[in-house]
């Protein structure tokens, strides 16, 4: 995180710990939040996404816990490993994620990054759990700054209104 001024600085006020999430690893949606506010307030354009693993009940119901934890341990680390330095990737709670991309700003961008995303065994893959194997997936929104809204509630409320009709379609 410390190739990123802002997390550099909280980092040294107040240590890794604080700001994590401790099962993922991933930046704590409280701070990811924050940055994100920053990142307006300073007119720096962003692409922010949420990612919301398809059938995680499944998952938990079926392999139990410990499995859902394996799951997302894995997935978070491959989205972070992918991203790199041009971002960063954040839990937003339970089974989703979040992207705040400072690169990836146009559309044929995000549609590229996602692209391989999906096909470069990151998002879609099949984990070994105890019991069996699941194949994970994922449903992902995402809006830029100031492209897509011009303040954080419409770019939240934007994202959050397609994962529902995303979700829903997955029915």
């Amino acid at each position: 995180f410390r190739h990123i001024h802002y997390f550099d600085r909280l980092l040294d006020e107040t240590g890794l710990d604080e700001i994590t999430d401790p099962l993922t690893g991933l930046i704590c949606r409280a701070y990811a939040l924050d940055f994100v506010h920053s990142l307006i307030a300073k007119g720096i354009p962003f692409t922010f996404s949420i990612v919301d693993l398809d059938n995680f009940k499944f998952i938990n119901d079926t392999f139990g816990h410990r499995s859902g934890d394996t799951v997302l341990k894995n997935v978070s680390k491959s989205m972070a490993d992918y991203l790199g330095n041009r971002g960063i990737v954040g839990r937003f709670g339970g089974d989703e994620l979040l992207i705040v991309d400072l690169y990836n700003l146009s559309y044929s961008d995000k549609h590229r990054f996602f692209a391989v995303m999906y096909e470069g065994n990151v998002l879609r893959k099949s984990i070994s759990l105890d019991g069996g194997s699941a194949v994970i997936t994922g449903t992902i929104v995402s809006a830029s700054f100031p492209a897509d809204a011009k303040n954080f509630t419409d770019l939240f409320n934007l994202m959050d209104k397609n994962l529902y009709l995303g979700k829903r379609s997955l029915d």
